[in-house]
């Protein structure tokens, strides 16, 4: 630990040298505005900046456009650090853990494994936010296969599509005036509906049916029947939908379910995977 914690160190400092290379990433005296004015160059700034190697101070220069009233620094769009104070590597590792730790505890794990202090707030600000890029990726991607297009060339033998819903604790804003299993008849959680989209080229020596490997691909979200329908339908397109012989949905006695397998797959065989009583 005590080697790692030096190795660090001394890539802290190669690291920020070569960061501050370009002097600050002067551009000249001004630059151009979309709107037709003009960004000045008004002083070097420093930011300090959480890398996978340890904290380094990066020099930027400024511009400022009086006619807007807004100022920005070149470089930190160059370096993907705009308003934030996280590197992309050390986002990166946020975001792995956020998505399988509470946000209260990921930090230990990053301490541990990294070696690199991140407050658990800051793992669920950078949570939310690369939570929110990567749903903005997915509705463009779903638009572009909806749209036609975009049709995968790939011809598939047989796709599965799974779906589920499940319980997740959330905070007490996020329940009020819902219905639930409480005592008092009020709700302590919010049902994520769970979706993931396989296919199925083979079978093993016993003439069971094998996964491809590789091929799963899931979403989620906390949002209605019609809304998740829609999502699951863009997913099994951009998945080659038009282009499966034979589509298979499964899951349990949920209504919401089947609702949506006789809109949005009709024609596809239902298949049920759990007895409900």
């Amino acid at each position: 630990m005590h080697l790692r914690s030096s190795m660090h160190s001394v890539g802290g400092v190669m690291l920020e040298k070569l960061l501050n290379s370009d002097g600050g990433d002067y551009r000249g005296r001004t630059l151009p505005c979309a709107k037709g004015h003009v960004f000045e160059f008004k002083e070097y700034r420093d930011k300090e900046v959480l890398t996978v190697l340890g904290p380094v101070t990066v020099q930027r220069a400024y511009y400022y456009d009086e006619d807007c009233e807004e100022g920005y620094c070149p470089k930190d769009m160059a370096l993907d650090i705009v308003e934030t104070s996280f590197s992309p590597g050390v986002r990166r590792i946020i975001g792995r853990v956020g998505a399988y730790r509470p946000f209260g505890q990921g930090h230990e794990d990053i301490k541990e494994m990294a070696g690199i202090e991140v407050e658990p707030k800051a793992i669920e600000r950078i949570s939310h936010q690369l939570g929110g890029e990567v749903e903005a990726f997915s509705q463009r991607e779903g638009s572009r296969f909806l749209s036609g297009k975009v049709i995968p060339i790939r011809t598939v033998v047989k796709m599965y599509i799974c779906m589920d819903g499940t319980g997740v604790p959330v905070v007490k804003a996020e329940t009020e005036n819902r219905k639930g299993k409480g005592g008092d008849g009020s709700a302590k959680t919010r049902e994520v509906k769970l979706e993931c989209v396989f296919t199925q080229t083979t079978v093993d020596e016993k003439g069971h049916p094998v996964r491809d490997k590789g091929s799963t691909s899931y979403v989620g979200a906390i949002e209605t029947a019609e809304a998740f329908g829609g999502r699951i339908y863009a997913e099994a397109m951009g998945r080659g939908l038009e282009r499966a012989h034979k589509v298979c949905v499964i899951g349990d006695g949920a209504p919401w379910i089947w609702g949506i397998a006789d809109e949005h797959f009709y024609g596809a065989t239902q298949i049920i995977d759990a007895i409900t009583t």
